[in-house]
């Protein structure tokens, strides 16, 4: 059993849809006590897409949870209930159906449709067609103020370098220069899977489990290329919250 599924347990079978838990009450539920991260770094309690690298997160949004509000100083977060989640005896299935895209044959039994998930679903695409758009024009912008060179590897394969947001669509939508990095693909997707980090002074962080690998190299380096234009550089504050993440990340490894 992994750690987080006892809290993502708890919230489940808790009546009503608000409730307001300490880390005191948390850690009681928990096997082992909360990491330092989610004491010192607020993007711990951030809710992220189900399947991320944040296992925590998961775990409440799988029990059909997210957080709303926390505070550090008074060591509490709040948690509002957004969807009944999967019974139990069904979590195994649903959490195959969200890794592989595909889901398990329930034989001729109609499924019904809310006009509330109709229109769900058409926002969903609507999103998805905004991004698309949004992604190709963040990338020409990234390309030009980068000089076509990964900001970390140095790398000037066009074709391999790809637009990286600093904090992702999972927690804000910001197609916005100083929200991006030009990275080239292998490095954007560690960089996503937060196992790659740059810190607020341009520094890069690369993460313990990837100690014996090529991209140790890049611990520590500051960022090989930066846009000329200041107002074109990655906002310091977006790469804090990321790193904060990566930190959070790294904590948990511990567990």
């Amino acid at each position: 059993m992994a750690k987080y599924d006892a809290l993502e347990t708890h919230l489940r079978n808790l009546p009503g849809d608000t409730v307001r838990l300490t880390f005191e009450e948390i850690n009681n539920i928990l096997p082992s006590r909360l990491p330092r991260s989610a004491y010192e770094h607020p993007p711990f309690w951030s809710n992220t897409e189900i399947g991320s690298s944040h296992v925590w997160a998961d775990a409440w949004q799988r029990a059909g949870w997210r957080t709303t509000g926390h505070s550090l100083e008074q060591q509490y977060v709040d948690f509002r209930r957004f969807q009944a989640a999967a019974p139990d005896a069904t979590q195994d299935s649903a959490r195959l159906e969200s890794e592989t895209g595909t889901s398990q044959p329930d034989g001729n039994v109609p499924v019904a449709v809310s006009n509330g998930s109709l229109q769900d679903e058409e926002e969903k695409q609507l999103v998805a067609i905004r991004a698309r758009r949004g992604q190709a024009d963040f990338r020409v912008r990234l390309l030009c103020a980068y000089g076509t060179t990964c900001a970390i590897s140095g790398s000037t394969v066009e074709p391999l370098l790809e637009a990286a947001h600093i904090v992702p669509h999972a927690l804000e939508t910001n197609f916005a220069t100083t929200n991006g990095l030009l990275l080239r693909a292998d490095i954007h997707t560690l960089f996503d899977l937060y196992l790659i980090a740059v810190a607020a002074d341009g520094r890069v962080a690369v993460s313990r489990s990837l100690e014996w690998t090529e991209y140790a190299q890049f611990r520590g380096r500051r960022l090989v290329a930066v846009p000329a234009d200041q107002q074109a550089r990655p906002s310091t504050v977006q790469l804090q919250r990321h790193y904060d993440l990566f930190i959070a990340r790294e904590d948990a490894l511990d567990d």
